[in-house]
C-alpha cells in the first residue's frame, strides 16, 4: 500500500494497547483504522496522532477496520487555539458524521485544508465554517440551490426566505417568524464573500437547518461543547 495524504479526525482507547482511528484521506476518503502499540508511546508530546497534524499514512488488511501500517509527518502540526481548535472539532464531527467509509472525497479534502489554513488566522473563524460548511454540501451532493426560489424564481436581495428540506428556499415577508435569510445573505453566500455580521448569521441558521436535517436530528458533540463553554465564559460565537 503506497502513502496517501491524511489526517486522524478522532481516536479513543481500544484494548490495552492501542487506539481506534477516524481517518480523513486524500485518496481513499474516511477510514476506521487500529493503531497498534499507540498507547504505550511514553513520548506523548511526539504523538503524531494528534489532530490537525497532516501525515502520510498506510495500512494493511481488508473490510471496514483496517490496521494502521506506517505513519509519517513532513509539516508542523495546524497550531488552532480557543476558539478555532473547537471549531476545528466541529469540523471533524461533520466528516465523521457525513462522510461515507472507504469512499474518495477529493473536493472535501481539499476544503477541509483550506479551512484549517481559515482558522489558523484572527477572527476568521465564523467566515471559514459557512464556507467550509457549503462546500462539504456541495461535494456530498446535497448542495443547496442559491439562484432560485421553490418556485423556480430568481433569488432576489430585496426578497427574504423561510426554508424548508424538502421544498428548498421559499419567498416570505420580512416579518415572517420562519423567515431565515434574505437574498443579500444567499448572494454572499453563492459568491463566498459574506462580509458582515448579519450574513454570517443568517447563513449560520441556514446551514444549521440543512446540516441538522442531513443528520437526522441527532445533535452533534461538538455543539454542545459550545454551550457549555458559553455558559461559563459569557456569550460568543458558535458553530
Amino acid at each position: 500500500m503506497e502513502f496517501t495524504q491524511a489526517f486522524v479526525l478522532h481516536q479513543r482507547p481500544y484494548r490495552e494497547t492501542s487506539f481506534l482511528l477516524d481517518v480523513f484521506t486524500e485518496d481513499y476518503g474516511r477510514l476506521s483504522l487500529v493503531a497498534r502499540g499507540m498507547r504505550q508511546n511514553k513520548r506523548r508530546h511526539n504523538n503524531p496522532l494528534q489532530l490537525f497534524q497532516p501525515l502520510w499514512v498506510n495500512w494493511f488488511g481488508r473490510g471496514d477496520l483496517l490496521t494502521l501500517s506506517k505513519i509519517e509527518t513532513t509539516n508542523a502540526p495546524y497550531w488552532l487555539q480557543g476558539h478555532a481548535a473547537l471549531c476545528g472539532l466541529y469540523i471533524n464531527e461533520l466528516l465523521v458524521r457525513l462522510l461515507t467509509q472507504q469512499q474518495a472525497e477529493p473536493m472535501v479534502f481539499e476544503a477541509y485544508q483550506k479551512a484549517l489554513d481559515g482558522l489558523q488566522q484572527a477572527d476568521q473563524a465564523e467566515h471559514v465554517l459557512r464556507l467550509f460548511e457549503k462546500r462539504l454540501l456541495e461535494a456530498l451532493g446535497y448542495g443547496l440551490d442559491l439562484n432560485t426560489d421553490s418556485q423556480g424564481e430568481p433569488v432576489s436581495d430585496q426578497q427574504h426566505y423561510s426554508y424548508q428540506p424538502e421544498l428548498g428556499l421559499q419567498p416570505c415577508l420580512a416579518n415572517d417568524r420562519k423567515r431565515i435569510i434574505s437574498g443579500a445573505s444567499l448572494s454572499q453566500l453563492q459568491q463566498e464573500k459574506l462580509s458582515d455580521p448579519v450574513s454570517l448569521n443568517e447563513t449560520k441558521q441556514l446551514m444549521r437547518l440543512i446540516i441538522n436535517y442531513h443528520l437526522d436530528g441527532k445533535p452533534l458533540k461538538s455543539r454542545q461543547l459550545f454551550a457549555e463553554m458559553q455558559r461559563y465564559a459569557g456569550p460568543t460565537a458558535a458553530n
